[in-house]
């Protein structure tokens, strides 16, 4: 049977894939319980897609029928680069997001690993990655991969947690290498006070509706004010819990050429450049074949707006006034604000002119500045 796993490994580090585990296709039933909790106290925020029916997302017979084992991976995509610095100009990008877009990068590996699976042990094998409905960080646990941090991240003994996941479910049983997770984080909490927005109400809980990655990329709407001066420069994800665990001082460099920054758009935009991209068409084409695609024009110059102010980037104050009669209103709400602390002797006058917009958000943001209230 270890022949098997042998043949397995091989075939996925042929690929690149170097960080490989098996599992049964069991249920994950203590982490579907978790799910539902977590879910229960308002904590994923508008995930629709994670709290919408989550025994499916704990049992790989969603995505196959007849499924007996979980085949699972983990892509390092880490890279070394200096520290970031905003310069007064810059805004900040999530790791992950420095190169192309990882599903486009793992996917087709994935799908490759499951046909050559799939012919070397027989039955059928299906490739699956981050959007497709399984507990992915729960499977990766159990088998042996690594354990859950207290900033809810899996984390791999020495190796650390910047890492893809994906799987190859397959009709086929293999022999596992479960192991029994242990908390390797002891005492340590370094992650929590590190969060900006005190997104951690307790270890191992994540409350999506504070955290800088799900507002910058999964919130449709206006951030709420009392969070936007904590957010700082980010504007896409947040790696500031994982910057101060311990583990990452493990990190080894990407092999993988697709995951670097000269590949995408790197650790940092211009804000200003950012601010000036007037179409969605535009924005596509600045953006193809990357992570920052995901919040659209929309989200992405509302999350510069905001990052802007934050950093003092007085170079984006043209680009923001030409937004504020953007056709876009969650740009021209946020374009207002960030001209109120970039611009404070003309923000009335900006104020004034948004105060009988058609969008009830800008006329309430007109009214909050020109009433004098803190924002």
């Amino acid at each position: 049977m270890n022949d098997a796993l042998d043949v397995l490994k091989r075939a996925a580090a042929k690929l690149g894939f170097e960080v490989v585990g098996v599992t049964s296709a069991r249920p994950v039933e203590a982490a579907l319980a978790a799910l539902e909790t977590w879910s229960e106290a308002g904590n994923a925020a508008a995930l629709g897609y994670m709290t919408r029916n989550p025994p499916e997302r704990a049992d790989p017979r969603t995505l196959l029928d007849g499924v007996r084992t979980v085949v699972t991976v983990a892509v390092n995509y880490h890279v070394d680069v200096p520290a970031f610095e905003h310069e007064a100009r810059f805004g900040r990008v999530a790791r992950y997001a420095w190169g192309l877009d990882y599903h486009d990068v793992v996917i087709p590996r994935l799908r490759q690993l499951a046909d050559e699976l799939a012919a070397t042990f027989g039955g059928k094998a299906r490739a699956a990655c981050d959007h497709s409905p399984i507990l992915e960080r729960a499977f990766a646990e159990r088998a042996g991969l690594g354990f859950f941090g207290k900033n809810t991240c899996l984390l791999l003994p020495r190796k650390g947690s910047w890492y893809f996941l994906g799987e190859v479910l397959l009709e086929a049983e293999l022999p596992t290498t479960d192991r029994e997770s242990t908390d390797h984080c002891g005492t340590c909490t370094d992650c929590m006070p590190a969060c900006p927005t005190d997104a951690f109400p307790a270890p191992y809980v994540l409350d999506a509706r504070r955290c800088i990655s799900y507002l910058t990329i999964e919130h449709k709407g206006s951030i709420p004010h009392d969070l936007r001066p904590l957010m700082g420069a980010w504007v896409f994800g947040c790696d500031d819990c994982q910057d101060v665990c311990p583990f990452n001082r493990f990190a080894s460099e990407a092999t993988w050429p697709e995951l670097h920054p000269d590949r995408g758009v790197g650790q940092r935009l211009d804000l200003a450049d950012v601010l000036a991209i007037e179409t969605d068409d535009a924005f596509r084409a600045r953006f193809r074949n990357t992570p920052l695609l995901r919040p659209k024009r929309r989200g992405l110059l509302r999350n510069a707006a905001i990052a802007a102010r934050n950093v003092e980037a007085t170079a984006a104050i043209p680009a923001l006034r030409a937004r504020l009669s953007d056709p876009e209103p969650l740009l021209r709400e946020a374009a207002l604000w960030a001209l109120e602390g970039l611009t404070p002797d003309e923000v009335r006058n900006h104020a004034d002119m948004l105060r009988s917009d058609e969008d009830g958000a800008v006329v309430a943001e007109a009214a909050r500045i020109l009433g004098g209230g803190a924002a």
